[in-house]
């Protein structure tokens, strides 16, 4: 006998990978924003500080977007 996944089910884990994605993206911005450095002589970060905050918060940005666009497609169920 087999179990087939019934679409609620299927519908939760992609919502859960895209949680998942969201908050990787989040850890990828902290980290980013942790590890900045700055160049004296300027004040300003330094150009591998910016690509990588600029990399990290595009990858944040598409999470949130995906995420977002699939709860438009797929409503969390409302507990009655």
């Amino acid at each position: 006998m087999t179990i087939e996944p019934t679409e609620f089910d299927l519908v939760a884990l992609a919502r859960r990978g895209l949680q998942a994605l969201l908050d990787d993206a989040a850890a990828e911005v902290g980290l980013a924003r942790r590890h900045e450095l700055w160049d004296r002589r300027t004040g300003q970060l330094t150009p591998e500080s910016e690509e990588a905050k600029a990399t990290a918060f595009a990858a944040w940005t598409e999470a949130a977007q995906r995420l977002n666009r699939f709860g438009f497609l797929y409503p969390e169920p409302v507990a009655a």
